[in-house]
């Protein structure tokens, strides 16, 4: 239902999970499925890549498990990428929502997270962007925190943050920070 003309549809909304190699970005984002309105009735997908995810008639979800700065994808790498999935969904969608893992430093060919977040901006204009770092990581350890300046540069760019626990429990429980992920593309 995509509108006539329009090359791609609009970005509502980008939620990115971010935490360094091992983390726990993916499993965070898996466990967003555990929210029945992702249209899995509560299964956690397994497969490395999850199919888009229709929303409401206007709008659809993409979903990227692995970060770019691991695929030693540059950042045109990764915006064509997303380019390329927000054609896909043209035909179909006029709101387009993305959520994807994040490493907060500049690694390989990637930038750090503020680069990340600015350039993104000014590309695809999202209503909203969200930053989610992962502390403690799934296995206890200390996660990623960001320096003050760099917070400060975020909320410049209307950067919403929030840092929540990965931590892997044992026993494993049912992982309730996917349905708060969930949440942030909840339109009713």
């Amino acid at each position: 239902m995509g509108h006539a003309g329009q090359t791609r549809p609009h970005m509502e909304r980008a939620l990115f999970v971010v935490g360094k190699q091992n983390a726990g970005k993916s499993r965070l984002l898996r466990h967003m499925f555990v929210d029945p309105r992702l249209g899995t009735n509560g299964k956690i997908p397994g497969a490395s890549r999850i199919k888009r995810v229709t929303l409401s008639p206007e709008r659809c979800l993409a979903i990227r498990c692995t970060s770019p700065h691991e695929r030693k994808e540059t950042l045109r790498q990764f915006f064509t990428k997303i380019d390329h999935e927000m054609q896909k969904a043209s035909d179909e969608f006029w709101r387009f929502n993305y959520a994807c893992a994040l490493q907060p430093e500049a690694e390989n060919k990637m930038p750090d997270l503020v680069t990340i977040c600015r350039k993104f901006n000014a590309r695809f204009a999202p209503e909203r962007i969200r930053v989610i770092l992962i502390d403690p990581r799934q296995d206890g350890k200390p996660g990623s925190r960001l320096v003050q300046s760099d917070v400060d540069e975020l909320r410049s760019l209307s950067v919403e943050m929030a840092i929540i626990d990965g931590h892997q429990s044992t026993p494993p429980f049912e992982y309730p920070n996917g349905i708060l992920l969930a949440d942030f593309f909840d339109f009713a």
